[in-house]
């Protein structure tokens, strides 16, 4: 399944990471990265997705969000 389709209040543990190099790069330099587990904490109009991990809290826009595969939890 992808963070994309992740509704909130949904947790989900990130398989994988895709996309070109540099976006997946810069994802896990962020703290995505396969084994991560993510919250969606809101969901934008256009798709986009609000996550927490940890204490952090990200906004990954849809495109980005339809680049990581998670596994529901």
């Amino acid at each position: 399944m992808l963070l994309a389709a992740l509704p909130p209040g949904a947790r989900g543990h990130v398989r994988a990471v895709g996309g070109d190099p540099t976006t997946a790069l810069r994802l896990r330099e962020m703290g995505v990265k396969p084994g991560t587990t993510l919250t969606v904490t809101a969901r934008g109009a256009s798709g986009s997705r609000i996550v927490s991990f940890g204490a952090a809290r990200l906004a990954i826009d849809s495109a980005t969000s339809a680049l990581i595969e998670v596994e529901p939890t």
